[in-house]
């Protein structure tokens, strides 16, 4: 992290990690792990009457909110109708409101950490490795082993997107465009909204101020399942400045530009993202900066955990020169075999 704290911070509901966190990380945005939440809805209010009425209006409040007003609005009217407004779960969820409701965290940026769709799932950094009867010291030992281990799929994922055989479904200047520019994993989630700009049947201008225009994207959505429904969204262009803002908040949220921005683009001529928004850790060109500089500084030479990691920062460097081209490679095979060699040699004489 370079001596930089995090800009966000997701947990599940716990006061005593929300005192500490804003004690500690007092300018980080702590969020609340939203699936978390969901998943809790059967237990907390499973017992209530008219339980199945009462989760699909929570359910569509907190995912199909495009404001806040509107998220307020329903909320209000769940509790009024439904008798449920001395409920104790529901009167925290609604205190902590700005930590967990996807409409309230659209000027947070997420980097797709956070699913905020419906049945949207975020693989575990941790997964495999860690459970609740991890005790302290295995925690200590498999973290490093998770980090470890993500470090090598991050390695692989990057040499894999360097390969030139990924196939795009569609042939959108857009989308050839990114594709020199994305990883693979980052590039199978833009197609989403590339595809998904075919169900955004209506994109027109309704209002000028200054130099930003107002447009108006309409979109056939699906809503639970197969029911399919029409959503009107609000998208802000800057030409002047090239800032794109649309009310679904997926750039943030993601990290890459929604449909309905793209439809917007599309409606005014413009064939290339705006640099701006072509985010760096996105980029398949890019040298992760976990491959940190080589010096000893911050290195407990007494640590094998410290050495290990050192080592492999190192030799990470040396595999993404030598894979770029055959001879660089059997350069780099060269240089292994006598590195081992004076380390046999160095072992002998201990």
């Amino acid at each position: 992290m370079l001596g930089r704290p995090p800009q966000v911070i997701i947990t599940n509901q716990c006061r005593t990690l929300q005192t500490a966190i804003a004690d500690v990380f007092p300018r980080a945005s702590h969020c609340l792990c939203l699936p978390r939440i969901m998943q809790k809805v059967p237990d907390k209010l499973g017992g209530l009457y008219e339980y199945e009425s009462i989760r699909m209006t929570l359910h569509n409040a907190v995912y199909y909110s495009l404001r806040p007003e509107e998220f307020e609005t329903t909320w209000e009217d769940m509790i009024h109708h439904y008798g449920i407004r001395d409920h104790i779960w529901l009167q925290m969820l609604y205190e902590y409101r700005r930590r967990w409701v996807p409409v309230y965290l659209k000027e947070t940026f997420l980097a797709g950490m956070l699913p905020t769709r419906p049945n949207e799932v975020v693989e575990s950094f941790f997964g495999g490795y860690l459970d609740r009867h991890t005790s302290l010291k295995e925690f200590l030992d498999k973290y490093d082993q998770a980090l470890q281990a993500n470090y090598q799929l991050e390695v692989l994922a990057d040499m894999e997107s360097r390969n030139p055989g990924f196939m795009l479904k569609s042939r959108c200047y857009v989308e050839l465009s990114l594709g020199k520019l994305y990883t693979n994993n980052i590039l199978r989630k833009f197609e989403q909204e590339v595809e998904g700009m075919y169900s955004c049947f209506s994109t027109r201008q309704i209002n000028a101020k200054g130099q930003v225009i107002t447009y108006m994207v309409r979109e056939q959505t699906a809503v639970d399942g197969n029911k399919r429904e029409t959503r009107d969204f609000e998208v802000l262009y800057n030409a002047t400045e090239m800032e794109v803002l649309c009310v679904c908040g997926l750039f943030n949220f993601k990290g890459y530009f929604c449909r309905h921005a793209l439809s917007v683009l599309h409606q005014t001529g413009i064939e290339e993202i705006p640099p701006q928004y072509i985010l760096s850790r996105w980029r398949k060109d890019i040298n992760r900066s976990y491959v940190m500089n080589h010096d000893h500084s911050g290195i407990d030479v007494n640590n094998p955990v410290h050495r290990y990691d050192h080592l492999y920062k190192c030799i990470m460097q040396v595999v993404e020169e030598g894979r770029k081209s055959e001879g660089r490679r059997k350069e780099t095979v060269q240089a292994l075999d006598r590195i081992l060699s004076k380390l046999d040699l160095v072992e002998g004489r201990l």
